[in-house]
C-alpha cells in the first residue's frame, strides 16, 4: 500500500496500567487505551543555547540545548450514568494526575494506525468533567514527558 494520509482519529494513545517500573513493551498486554477523545495533540518543545558571536555576521545561531514532548488529550467524561462505571484509562490518567513525585509518573504509548509507536514517561495534569447548559461533558488531560522518549517504527519488508 502507499504511503498516505491518515485520520487523527486512527491514532491511539494508551497508559500503562501493570505493576513493572521498567518501561514496558509496545505490546504488553497491560495498556489501557484511553477512550472518549476527540482530540489528541502533540507539541514539542527545543531549548536553544546562543552560539552567537561577533563574526556571526549579525545572524543568530544556536544548538539545540534540550527537547520536550507534550500530548494533550480532548474529548468527553465516558460513565455508566447509573452505576457510576467509568473509562478505566481516563481512571488511569486522573488517578495518576493526583499524585506528587516518582509516583506521579506513567507510561504513556502513541500508536499510529501504521503501527508505529512512542512510548514516554510523563505526568498529567487533568481537567475533570465540565461544560455548558446542552454540552456533553468535557474531559481533558496533558501529559507532559519526562526523559527521552522511545520511537519504534514499523519494521519495513
Amino acid at each position: 500500500m502507499p504511503v498516505t494520509k491518515f485520520l487523527a482519529r486512527d491514532l491511539s494513545i494508551a497508559i500503562y496500567d501493570g505493576a513493572d517500573t521498567d518501561e514496558p513493551e509496545a505490546d504488553d498486554s497491560d495498556w489501557l487505551d484511553i477512550g472518549g477523545l476527540n482530540t489528541l495533540s502533540h507539541a514539542p518543545a527545543l531549548a536553544r543555547a546562543d552560539t552567537t558571536t561577533f563574526d556571526s555576521n549579525g545572524f543568530d545561531e544556536h544548538l539545540p540545548a534540550s527537547r520536550g514532548l507534550t500530548w494533550t488529550l480532548a474529548g468527553y467524561t465516558l460513565e455508566d450514568v447509573e452505576s457510576g462505571e467509568r473509562d478505566p484509562g481516563q481512571v488511569a490518567v486522573e488517578d495518576s494526575g493526583k499524585l506528587v513525585g516518582p509516583a506521579g509518573l506513567e507510561y504513556y504509548k502513541v500508536t499510529s494506525p501504521g503501527g508505529n509507536v512512542v512510548i514516554f514517561l510523563a505526568s498529567a495534569e487533568v481537567t475533570l468533567a465540565g461544560g455548558g447548559h446542552n454540552d456533553a461533558a468535557t474531559w481533558q488531560a496533558v501529559v507532559t514527558a519526562t526523559g527521552e522518549p522511545t520511537f519504534i517504527p514499523v519494521e519495513s519488508s
